[in-house]
This record gives C-alpha cells, structure tokens and sequence, in this order.
C-alpha cells in the first residue's frame, strides 16, 4: 500500500493544481440543481398526491440536492481518459513495466483526486445543506448516536461507491485498445451510470418489477444508496445490505477488469507506432 500512496498525492495535487476548473464544476452542478429544484416544484405543485413514488416533496428536494453533491464528489475519473493518453502517446509500454499494479495505480490517484474534492466542496457543502434542512424541518434526526452510526456507513458507501466507479471507467478504459473510440465510452458509460444510479430520477421511479431489479444493480450503489443512508431514508440494517451489495458488485467488477486486461493487453497496439 506504502507504494501507491504517492499516487494518492498526485491525485490530490493535480484537483488542487487545477481548481478554477473546480470552481466551474461547482459552479455547473449548482445552477443545475437550481433547474431540478424548480422542476420539482412545479411537479409537485401540479402532482394530485403529496407524496410520489414514495417521496413527499421536502425528501424529494434533500435527495437531489444530496445526490448532486454527492454525484460531483466521487462520479468523477480520469482512468479512461489516462489510458487512453497512454495508448495514444506510447507510455503505456513503460507502464507496463513498472513493478507496480496497473489496476491499483488509477485507483488510489482516483481517490486522492475524490478527498481533494471531498476536503474543498462536498464536506463543507453537506454540512451547509444539512444544517438548512434541519432548520427547515426537511430532515429529522431521531438521536445522534444513530445518525453517527449512519454517517461512518455512509463514509463506507461513499469508498466502494468511488472504487466501483472507478472499476468501470477502468474497465471502459481497456476497452481502448480494441478502439480508440474513448469519447463514445465515455458518454455511454456517463449515460448509463447517471440513469441507473439514481442522479437523474429515483430509482423508485422505474416501472413494475424494474425498479426492484434495478435496486440490486450495482449502480445503485453509486448514488441512490449511500444518498439513503446519509439522508436516513432507511435503517441501519438496510444500510449494511446496501454495504455488502456494493462489495458484492466490486468484487464482481475487479475480477472482471482483470480478466478483461489480461486478454486485452496481449493485443494493444499503440497509435503511430
């Protein structure tokens, strides 16, 4: 582990290191979420029901305002991206020489890069968006030992959920030696990562049986799931299952990235070269 943590700091450093486009995410994410509040409140001002899909309109409005912190906290890598340059510009021959794990490398960068995020904007952000809604009355804490026992889960969540993100954008970025279509990967992995995990609608919101299935995905570990726990949607108990599904699908996930890149990089061919 001692080896990897200087990728831990370079992570870190290049999100410090390049904070006005910090700073316009912020900026993007905020006037976003503006959008989704007033489109709340014009669903539920015209909804014949005060509740929908099992959301009353102040839980709707603490889950996206929740989920967008969150989503810009940890659903953010640049693995796909970074293999991708290393395919293009030839390191990637080097990197694979090095007496290191080429998996583990851009996963510790990924999470130095999600506690910079964390430290600068999502910590100060929730704190400042939970003390609204508990003077609002959106959010009710029943007693504080249990609310901690839901923020140390919710700190568990929040590591598979960036590692499992993390896995598939790693996953997406072997799938670069077979084509150099990175942007298509990209935005296809964003589209269905954002659908599934609960950032545009809840997952509640599915039709039929769908929703349930979905629930078991692992994208919902990646949003809907650790945003429930933190929120207090649901118990502790519940909270645990969330936990164990989540390693489950990494599990799941790593194996797979592995058995993908073993074949996979047999056959890299670097561009020009």
């Amino acid at each position: 582990m001692k080896k990897y943590m200087p990728f831990f700091r370079v992570g870190m450093i290049e999100e410090m290191a390049y904070r006005a486009g910090l700073l316009a995410w912020v900026l993007i994410t905020f006037l976003q979420l503006i959008c989704v509040v007033f489109l709340w409140i014009s669903v539920y001002k015209n909804a014949v029901s005060d509740v929908i899909n099992g959301f009353t309109f102040k839980e709707m409005i603490v889950y996206f305002v929740v989920t967008n912190i969150f989503a810009f906290i940890c659903l953010e890598s640049q693995t796909l991206h970074d293999i991708n340059t290393e395919i293009k510009d030839g390191t990637i021959a080097i990197s694979f020489i090095k007496p290191i794990s080429y998996r583990l490398r851009f996963l510790y960068r990924c999470m130095g890069a999600c506690a910079c995020r964390s430290l600068l904007v999502g910590i100060p952000s929730l704190v400042i968006a939970f003390i609204a809604f508990i003077s609002l009355d959106y959010i009710r804490i029943g007693s504080v030992p249990g609310f901690i026992v839901h923020i140390v889960l919710f700190i568990i969540a929040t590591i598979l959920a960036v590692a499992i993100y993390d896995t598939i954008d790693y996953i997406c970025g072997v799938m670069c030696f077979y084509t150099t279509a990175a942007w298509g990967l990209n935005f296809s992995k964003s589209v269905l990562v954002s659908f599934f995990s609960g950032v545009l609608i809840p997952l509640s919101f599915f039709p039929g049986k769908s929703a349930n299935i979905v629930k078991v995905l692992p994208f919902a570990g990646l949003s809907q799931n650790p945003v429930s726990i933190l929120t207090l949607r649901v118990d502790i108990e519940t909270s645990v299952k969330y936990i164990l599904n989540s390693i489950f699908w990494l599990i799941i996930f790593s194996i797979l990235a592995k058995l993908i890149f073993n074949r996979a990089s047999r056959k890299v061919t670097v561009q020009g070269g």
